[in-house]
């Protein structure tokens, strides 16, 4: 398989990812066998005590950016966001 081509802007993309600890923390807890949305709701809601507003406005970045994706009623990391869970 062909290595990813990583330039300037994907880089830029992964650093504005990783600097917000709740983009963080969704990335990490979906996980690489995905969470419902109800699911990382609950668990990231009183976790990090997030409002509705904080919680969706983070998870519509991740999936705008193209770090999350719904696939058969379930969020799931895409290789961006696999790479952004590797990084820590």
């Amino acid at each position: 398989m062909a290595e990813k081509v990583r330039d300037r802007a994907h880089h830029e993309k992964l650093f504005k990812a990783s600097m917000s600890p709740i983009r963080r923390k969704m990335v990490a807890t979906i996980g690489i066998y995905g969470k419902t949305l109800d699911e990382l709701k609950q668990e990231l809601k009183e976790e990090l005590k997030l409002s509705d507003f904080q919680f969706k406005f983070n998870l519509d970045w991740l999936m705008r950016e193209g770090f999350v994706v719904e696939k058969e009623g379930k969020l799931v990391l895409t290789d961006d966001g696999i790479e952004l869970l590797e990084a820590g």
